[in-house]
């Protein structure tokens, strides 16, 4: 008997905790409305002002061009430095620069906590620094976002950094 009491406990937990995880048609819907929102918003690097030299610093800036306010998933941009590769970097040889920084699996979809809302005819900005995630040993570089993903944001321009 406590026997089938508790195979029936561990099969209610088993069903419940699947029905919780669970994406509703309007998560999906929220998630696709808000990637085609991102590809409207323009991408641009700038090289950072740099304070000691090889400290490899980029500015990231998201620019909405339209008349409403548009949202995009920071993971995988600079908006959430601390985790992921989004960005190709290559020395003058063509040789990518390997990188060292954390990796993440995520539970989707994201939850609003991370969207960022750009204003109509605003941008929303960051600098981050690509010697702290990314081995830099030589002198040049160009750095390419890898746009897309969960984030949704096109790729943007190419930029070249003097270290």
């Amino acid at each position: 008997m406590i026997r089938q009491i508790y195979i029936s406990f561990i099969a209610a937990v088993i069903v419940l905790s699947a029905c919780h995880t669970q994406k509703t048609a309007g998560d999906a819907k929220n998630e696709q409305s808000y990637t085609i929102e991102a590809q409207k918003l323009e991408v641009r690097l700038q090289p950072g002002n740099s304070s000691s030299k090889g400290s490899a610093m980029l500015l990231f800036t998201v620019t909405n061009p339209t008349n409403k306010p548009l949202h995009f998933c920071k993971w995988e941009t600079p908006f959430e430095p601390a985790i992921g590769k989004y960005f190709v970097i290559t020395d003058e040889k063509g040789e990518e620069a390997a990188f060292r920084g954390a990796m993440a699996r995520r539970v989707m979809p994201p939850p609003a906590s991370a969207y960022t809302i750009v204003p109509a005819h605003s941008s929303v900005k960051t600098m981050i620094s690509l010697a702290d995630k990314y081995e830099l040993s030589a002198h040049r570089y160009t750095v390419r976002y890898t746009g897309g993903g969960v984030s949704g944001l096109k790729e943007g321009n190419k930029v070249t950094l003097l270290l």
